[in-house]
């Protein structure tokens, strides 16, 4: 029996779990972030090195002003701006934290595990089930279950109580 204590940070955690892992799925690798945000940067430096005339896009955007002054009030200050933010964005993704590289579903596992195993309930999560003749252990039935409640995109390793309690293992030495 699940206290009822546990039930509403699972039914959260789970909630949490579906979310990120949608913006797991749609967003772009660090690696390519990276990429576009230098690539960003390497043509605005180049514009400011140049500054032969403004880039058709940018010079649509500005207010009417002449040449000079659009250069030297606008769009200079503008693109000094825009060089150091992807200078920020850079330092941001390059400090990211391991944890941020951990998919949403393993961290959902760690945390559903640590708050069982504070409630004294039970976490084990054997792998050998087929060998074993009482079955799959209580906690590995209990994800089994709980992923059956959620969108399938969302699950993970649901063909075998084995493959299930394999990903546990693995979820839970992510953590460190």
């Amino acid at each position: 029996m699940i206290p009822p204590g546990i039930r509403g940070f699972v039914a959260a955690k789970t909630q949490t779990m579906c979310w990120l892992s949608e913006a797991w799925q749609s967003a772009l690798a660090v690696g390519d972030t990276v990429s576009q945000i230098a690539g960003v940067k390497r043509a605005t430096v180049d514009w400011l090195e140049r500054i032969g005339g403004l880039p058709p896009e940018v010079g649509d955007m500005i207010i009417p002003v002449d040449d000079a002054e659009q250069a030297d009030l606008v769009i200079k200050p503008f693109m000094k701006l825009l060089a150091a933010s992807c200078d920020g964005r850079l330092a941001e993704l390059a400090s990211l934290d391991t944890e941020d590289a951990v998919h949403p579903w393993d961290r959902w596992i760690a945390e559903i595990s640590d708050r069982f195993k504070r409630y004294g309930l039970p976490t084990g999560a054997r792998k050998d089930v087929d060998k074993n003749k009482t079955g799959p252990s209580p906690f590995v039935i209990f994800i089994l279950e709980l992923q059956k409640l959620i969108e399938p995109q969302y699950g993970r390793h649901n063909h075998s109580p084995e493959a299930l309690a394999d990903a546990i293992g693995s979820a839970r030495s992510l953590r460190g």
